[in-house]
């Protein structure tokens, strides 16, 4: 009772009750398949052989950090929707499924991605020795991203479908006015940037923007405050 008490002050979805107040089998899988997408994008460097190598590994976390923090930011989305609504029907089981399954294929693609952004970054600045271990090109840069795109534009496509499905239970879920608005919020968020990855991939893909294309998904802020005008949440007491 003090734990749950405790929990209460330190909430950091306080508009939101939780529903699911226990961790699930889904979510202990989900939690290991999470953690395997991390390991991939940390271990995806080749060990370093000689001081040479070594340097440009210990370099290399400055891509490596920006593939864990997205990364991270779809367990975190995954984490709030099942403390938020605790559902774990047929139909999320499903979409969870498919789900990991794109965690894992995303892994690698996104660290490429970020590899290859760093990679020209330091040829900008004259140093081509990265871009040149990656054998690295700008047409191919177009092509990573591409990938990128088709596996993020898959996610949050999902994030969107799992959302408008607790939304139709919001009976059954006894949701109030205000969660309600946070799940519209959350449904046009995931909506839009679903179709920023989707156009960011097609334009890295298939036109000369290549790997400036990614600049595209910079607009997600505009999404999300676009979502807060549309879908206002009143300030918790």
């Amino acid at each position: 009772m003090l734990r749950g008490e405790i929990a209460k002050g330190l909430d950091h979805d306080p508009n939101f009750r939780w529903r699911g107040e226990s961790v699930t089998r889904i979510e202990n899988l989900s939690d290991i398949v999470f953690a395997l997408a991390l390991g991939m994008i940390i271990s995806a460097a080749a060990v370093p052989q000689s001081y040479e190598e070594l340097k440009g590994y210990l370099i290399s976390i400055i891509p490596a950090t920006a593939a864990f923090v997205l990364l991270v930011e779809i367990w975190h989305a995954h984490f709030t929707f099942f403390r938020r609504y605790g559902v774990a029907d047929k139909k999320i089981i499903i979409l969870n499924a498919i789900l990991l399954f794109f965690v894992l294929y995303l892994a690698y693609p996104v660290r490429f991605a970020f590899d290859s952004f760093f990679a020209f970054i330091m040829m900008s600045a004259g140093d081509v020795s990265r871009a040149e271990v990656m054998r690295l090109d700008f047409d191919k840069s177009g092509n990573i991203l591409g990938f990128f795109g088709l596996g993020f534009m898959v996610v949050h496509l999902l994030y969107l479908l799992m959302h408008r499905h607790v939304l139709k239970k919001r009976d059954l879920l006894k949701l109030s006015d205000t969660e309600i608005q946070i799940t519209r919020k959350s449904i046009f968020y995931h909506s839009g940037v679903t179709f920023l990855a989707a156009l960011m991939g097609c334009l890295a893909y298939f036109t000369d923007l290549n790997g400036f294309a990614g600049f595209i998904l910079a607009l997600a802020g505009l999404v999300a405050f676009l979502g807060n005008r549309k879908y206002p949440v009143p300030p918790s007491p």
